[in-house]
């Protein structure tokens, strides 16, 4: 086989790759309109620079020239093609580089959808109130919050913090302890930042808790990983882990389990979870990954069952494990809780 026919057999191989690689990935989402105007103003700079000089002058001329001659559609297509893929790739790369947009300070990030304590004792924002841009929130002794972000991720405040909120994915925890969950899937476009005095945490999936003092940082996962930095150094938790950084006396690290009544506080804090247009199977899954636990059924048949039924009424003064306890009271479902599992059984 000679060296051309093995280039080609390369290249139909490449090609084939290429090809079966993009129907894995589907279509792409569409580019924001706010990134596609800007790319298009700056190609249009680009095309009048080009044009105030003499190559783009000879480019211009030749255009024109083409344009009468041809007069057809032919001669647009000819000039055109090139002018739109020089386009695209500029908004390609454009798009790659361009940094996801801040948060408007007028749009809110999320809303509170939970309170816990005595709300009388300091001033809290009541369930509904939308949260926004440059401002803080605070709990006291004994108090906790729930937020749900605008991309239907959790994050829930224990008492004794203070939560300053920069953005839609960015947030500053002052003192007190965090939990965030970003949902149950893998795939996300975007991470969730916390600020720390003691450095940045970062997650790549998809529960765990932060917390801070003027010594140290914690950060436990639950699901997923996340990542600790400051200035010098870079430390990796996994689920399972509790990392505690300390500011003079380096890092360590322990097990944590997901059922560990260390997540009580979180789980207590948990959005209530909507009924309406839900299967039994739905509830069970939301109330098994709130309490840390895997939901296993004792058949096949309960399973199908479980996503065949229906549910109704409203669990919103309950926990998980409540809620749990009253919504299968009142069906042929039964179950009991081992070590890290909730069986369903009949």
């Amino acid at each position: 086989m000679n060296d051309e026919t093995t280039r080609k057999t390369d290249n139909e191989r490449d090609e084939t790759t290429l090809a079966r690689l993009l129907r894995l990935a589907g279509p792409r989402a569409p580019v924001p309109q706010d990134i596609e105007s800007r790319v298009y103003e700056r190609v249009q700079d680009t095309w009048r620079a080009q044009l105030q000089e003499p190559t783009g002058d000879r480019v211009y001329a030749e255009v024109q020239r083409e344009w009468s001659k041809r007069g057809s559609r032919r001669g647009i297509a000819r000039w055109a093609l090139p002018a739109a893929l020089a386009a695209s790739v500029l908004l390609a790369i454009a798009v790659i580089r361009q940094p996801p947009p801040p948060a408007p300070a007028n749009v809110a990030v999320g809303s509170v959808v939970r309170i816990a304590g005595d709300s009388s004792a300091d001033a809290l924002p009541a369930v509904g109130t939308r949260v926004y841009p440059g401002e803080s929130l605070s709990t006291g002794n004994g108090q906790g919050m729930s937020l749900l972000l605008g991309n239907a991720e959790s994050l829930r405040l224990d008492e004794m913090t203070t939560l300053a909120i920069h953005g839609n994915n960015e947030f500053g925890l002052l003192r007190g302890r965090v939990y965030a969950d970003t949902g149950d899937f893998i795939y996300r476009d975007r991470e969730l930042l916390i600020l720390t005095p003691m450095g940045s945490v970062t997650d790549v999936g998809t529960q765990f808790s932060v917390g801070v003092d003027s010594q140290s940082i914690e950060v436990a996962v639950r699901e997923g990983r996340v990542d600790v930095s400051n200035d010098a150094e870079l430390w990796i938790a996994v689920a399972g882990e509790r990392l505690q950084v300390h500011r003079n006396d380096g890092a360590t690290i322990d097990t944590l389990a997901a059922h560990d009544e260390y997540w009580d506080w979180a789980v207590s804090l948990a959005p209530v979870f909507d009924l309406d247009n839900k299967s039994l199977h739905d509830f069970l899954r939301w109330a098994a990954r709130e309490t840390g636990r895997e939901l296993v059924f004792e058949s096949d048949e309960l399973r199908m069952d479980a996503m065949r039924t229906d549910v109704r009424g409203k669990i919103s003064d309950l926990n998980p494990l409540e809620a749990l306890e009253s919504v299968l009271a009142v069906t042929k479902f039964k179950y009991r809780i081992e070590e890290g599992r909730i069986v369903i059984e009949q």
